[in-house]
């Protein structure tokens, strides 16, 4: 039977197996980028409070891309990253995230020959998730999360060095 008959045969079981396949993707997503393994220690329970950005991009351990559907936040207490709710069908698997920044590791760099800067967090001290973001996120979350950010001392040094 082809599929177009068998679509033809049977509409209404189309409309079971759209959602259920959302579904499965985004929890094959949320195992195997690592979200999931992170909502087990860092869902946030309450409300974001701070400055956070909709229609961000991250990268998770290296291949798993969320590209603009992510919300970020950053305050001095952590860093918070939801899926839109706009977007709530693949938010499914994937509770907000509140990751204080005591289980952050950070390495800012640049890319595209020194034109964009990158941080790649390494999230949690058993999980080691890396997330990757880019371009301007980078210094927005920097700067909302100012002294909470890892690297605030290091900076602060450096910076004192150079003077």
């Amino acid at each position: 039977m082809t599929v177009q008959r068998w679509i033809n045969l049977y509409p209404l079981s189309l409309l079971l197996l759209i959602p259920m396949y959302i579904a499965f993707v985004m929890w094959v997503l949320s195992l195997t980028g690592g979200w999931g393994r992170l909502a087990q220690r860092f869902t946030a329970v309450e409300p974001f409070v701070g400055e956070s950005w909709g229609w961000q991009s991250a990268r998770f351990r290296g291949w798993c891309s969320y590209n603009n559907c992510l919300t970020v936040g950053a305050n001095q207490e952590g860093l918070y990253l939801s899926v839109m709710s706009i977007l709530m069908p693949f938010s499914l698997f994937h509770p907000a995230l509140m990751i204080p920044w005591s289980e952050i590791e950070v390495e800012t760099g640049k890319m595209l020959f020194g034109m964009y800067d990158t941080a790649q967090f390494r999230i949690g001290r058993e999980e080691r998730i890396t997330v990757k973001i880019y371009g301007k996120l980078v210094k927005r979350v920097r700067q909302g999360a100012g002294s909470g950010w890892p690297l605030y001392n290091t900076e602060a040094m450096e910076k004192q060095a150079k003077n």
